[in-house]
């Protein structure tokens, strides 16, 4: 009797601890893999999002204001009576940092601020000439820039820059006003304005812009599938995590 009795116990308490066995949580691979997956692309959305911040903002620019007050130019021959025929703000911008691989842009602006020159009531056309002097750097177009200004109108006109060789670059533009002369039967440039600028040229991890833009994309795609990934493989463990509390 006794011993029936003991044995009963024992069968059941057996079977009491295997159920606590089979009830214990337990961590499945798919629950390391969901913490692998999630890690991975938080890592491929940080590199993503730095590539594509990098690839899109916006660069710094530099500018400089200059005015050039009408009348006679203190630059021009001697014996000539070439001179400005109004008061003209300049404006030069450039690029003060240009990612490599990128187009930045060089512009020259030039205004009248409404005084005439009084030496010249009948006024004809202002011609206007630009050049930078950068070496290092592909302009276009090449060299000079010569245009005429009309009374009363606003000129522009500038370069596109780019270079995929990292560095700085300093040089400088100079503004002329163009004067014909009649015996030399040759167009002679009294400058007006020497500008200094420097350009800075930056790779994000020694690439060109193109291939950090297209490297940013990727990056966030990858982000996606990861984050999916870990998403499934979590689910998984939840659900195998359920059958073996059963």
């Amino acid at each position: 009797m006794g011993t029936g009795f003991s044995g009963w116990v024992d069968r059941n308490m057996h079977g009491i601890a295997g159920m606590a066995r089979i009830r214990k949580p337990v961590k499945t691979s798919n629950s390391l893999s969901s913490r692998i997956l999630y890690g991975l692309s938080l890592v491929t959305l940080l590199f993503g999002l730095v590539s594509l911040g990098w690839a899109v903002w916006p660069m710094p620019t530099d500018a400089v204001q200059l005015q050039i007050p009408a009348g006679p130019l203190p630059g021009a021959p001697a014996e000539t009576s070439y001179a400005s025929q109004a008061d003209y703000v300049l404006v030069v911008a450039w690029p003060r940092v240009l990612r490599s691989g990128d187009t930045g842009m060089l512009s020259i602006s030039l205004a009248e601020t409404g005084q005439v020159a009084e030496l010249d009531q009948g006024r004809g056309t202002q011609v206007v000439l630009g050049v930078p002097l950068v070496s290092g750097l592909k302009l276009d177009p090449p060299g000079q820039i010569q245009s005429a200004m009309a009374p009363g109108k606003d000129l522009s006109f500038s370069w596109s820059i780019t270079s995929t060789l990292v560095g700085d670059y300093p040089g400088e533009v100079v503004i002329s006003l163009g004067f014909f002369d009649q015996v030399q039967d040759a167009l002679i440039a009294v400058p007006v304005a020497v500008v200094d600028i420097e350009v800075q040229v930056a790779a994000l991890w020694g690439m060109e812009r193109g291939l950090v833009l297209w490297l940013g994309v990727v990056g966030l795609i990858l982000w996606g599938a990861l984050f999916v990934m870990g998403r499934v493989a979590q689910e998984k463990g939840g659900v195998a995590h359920k059958r073996s509390g059963v």
